[in-house]
């Protein structure tokens, strides 16, 4: 009984750490609660990003994507291109491009290629119902990452840049950076794709860089879609990766 006591005070606080789920329903990337079914929408939740047939096969940043992209736009990027360390901060990697084709500011939030039901597929995109309208809507200045104040469309200039290497493991790594070896604590993270046995720095990168969902997973039900879990509460987000 001792033993039962203390293995449930285990599970509780475990539990606690990571309280975080990966369930979109409940969360605002569930487009669907501003979708009606009866004006040309949808009440399914996956749809808006996903589709198990007929999915763009000329992007693989994300699995069945269910949306026109086009991956030759260019994007300014921070630092015009070199951070302060002088690490090159290249183009968005496809996992980005895949969170700003809704998160640009230019492109429709509620286009897809393959819409519900049957022959609903056009690879030029359909535009679903969404708050109100089947005309493309365009994700406002608060949340649109990629076209802001810093100088139009496709700008990426004051946001922390994605699309470079992460050099923590060189021999005089840039001022900060922690070892992708380096653990995380109570972390939302992909599998073990570095091998490294429990969620780590490297489990965070895409390709050894730096992309959107390495702090962000877009199901994760946690304040800002974090995979801390906290909301950078106590700035772990930022810890977790620089040592300053």
């Amino acid at each position: 009984m001792r033993w039962l006591r203390g293995g449930l005070v285990a599970v509780v606080i475990f539990g606690s750490a990571t309280a975080a789920t990966e369930d979109i329903r409940a969360t605002v990337h569930n487009l669907s609660t501003y979708s009606d079914p009866a004006a040309g929408g949808t009440n399914e939740v996956c749809v808006f990003c996903h589709t198990p047939h007929g999915a763009n096969s000329n992007f693989s940043g994300a699995p069945l994507w269910n949306k026109p992209i086009d991956t030759t736009v260019t994007f300014q990027v921070y630092g015009g291109g070199q951070t302060i360390g002088g690490t090159t901060v290249g183009q968005p990697g496809d996992t980005s491009r895949a969170c700003l084709s809704c998160h640009d500011g230019v492109s429709g939030v509620n286009v897809v290629i393959n819409a519900p039901g049957s022959g609903n597929y056009d690879p030029n995109g359909i535009y679903l119902n969404y708050r109100g309208s089947t005309a493309p809507w365009r994700m406002p200045l608060l949340f649109a990452v990629g076209k802001n104040g810093a100088g139009g469309n496709y700008d990426l200039r004051d946001d922390h840049p994605i699309g470079m290497v992460y050099r923590g493991n060189e021999t005089n790594p840039p001022a900060s950076l922690k070892p992708t070896s380096t653990p995380l604590t109570g972390w939302n993270t992909s599998g073990d794709p570095d091998g490294s046995g429990g969620p780590s720095i490297g489990d965070l990168l895409r390709n050894g860089k730096v992309e959107c969902v390495s702090c962000h997973n877009p199901h994760l039900n946690a304040p800002r879609f974090l995979r801390s879990g906290d909301g950078n509460a106590n700035s772990n987000l930022c810890m977790a990766c620089h040592d300053k």
